[in-house]
């Protein structure tokens, strides 16, 4: 079975970019920031955006805000290069399907789907979760990257023996492994002969272990942190490519010491500083219920480690 084009997921560092609102009472979107802050990304060499995904809110948002989103950035950008990953909040196949059918005609490239978890790891099987993925897959203009995320999906995991079937289908082209379980990316990333099907490609979603991914065959990052720090994501990635392993590993520690706030402070992290990097947002919270302000007292633990990787980045 082939889809007739490549659709293999480039090399690189992606970055899933919150969604900015203005200061009104519906939280409405703010097209020009989000276009402004996706234009820095592009001109900085990032190679495409998390649109509406977990960083922003998907299920937050109405599935024509998400168009409008995936839309306003592919007009600002038209460099097909520039890839435009759409998010998808967990939902029932059938919406999930239509959601990702909107998505392509707003001109979106690849599509992001939620491991399902609601009913938890005791009730969902790793056969549905094939039958979940599959039954999407044949139905759908847009490739898909699975989002394997236990953290946010009720401690579902994917087994390595799951995602061997489910690489068999070409419009499952890859994976975002938010989760520290190294051996699983191991496993996955060093079967070689599996991983040339379909060009089947895994990316680590903690950029705090990039290096250590891209040591046992990851192909980047699909990390927040470079929505703050492109060019300090992309010094790595480079730096390692080029065999530079001690200098990749000396920013490495830099990246990780400041996604320590990313980790503690999350969405509402990354907008307080992006705003404190570049002026970026009107509104630093999410919508409610994520409508809180970033602590303050965390934020002052991790603002010196934040302040030295800011004047790297503006070194690059």
């Amino acid at each position: 079975m082939t889809t007739g084009k490549d659709t293999t997921i480039p090399e690189g560092i992606y970055s899933p970019v919150p969604t900015f609102f203005k200061n009104d009472a519906n939280y409405s979107l703010d097209i020009e920031t989000q276009i402004k802050h996706a234009k820095m990304l592009n001109s900085s060499g990032i190679n495409g955006l998390v649109v509406a995904g977990s960083m922003g809110e998907a299920s937050h948002l109405t599935r024509d805000e998400r168009n409008v989103l995936f839309k306003s950035i592919r007009e600002a950008i038209p460099d097909t290069n520039f890839k435009i990953i759409a998010g998808v909040p967990p939902l029932n196949i059938q919406d999930t399907i239509a959601d990702i059918e909107s998505a392509s005609e707003a001109h979106a490239d690849y599509s992001i789907v939620l491991v399902p978890g609601y009913f938890g790891p005791a009730l969902t099987s790793q056969q549905g979760i094939i039958d979940y993925f599959v039954t999407i897959a044949e139905k759908l203009p847009l490739p898909i990257i699975i989002y394997n995320y236990p953290g946010v999906s009720n401690n579902v995991d994917i087994k390595i023996e799951t995602f061997e079937k489910l690489l068999l289908h070409p419009k499952i082209v890859g994976v975002k492994l938010t989760h520290f379980n190294l051996d699983k990316y191991t496993l996955l990333t060093g079967n070689t002969a599996l991983n040339k099907i379909n060009n089947f490609r895994s990316f680590t979603g903690l950029g705090q272990v990039l290096v250590p991914s891209l040591s046992i065959g990851a192909f980047g990052a699909i990390d927040g942190l470079s929505g703050i720090f492109p060019k300090c994501m992309l010094k790595i990635f480079s730096l390692y490519k080029d065999k530079e392993y001690e200098k990749a590993a000396e920013l490495q520690y830099l990246v990780t010491k400041v996604d320590q706030m990313i980790m503690e402070l999350n969405l509402v992290g990354v907008k307080y500083a992006l705003n404190v990097a570049y002026g970026f947002g009107e509104v630093l919270t999410g919508r409610p219920p994520l409508n809180i302000e970033a602590d303050m007292n965390i934020w002052k633990k991790h603002e010196n480690a934040f302040n030295s990787l800011l004047r790297m980045e503006r070194t690059l």
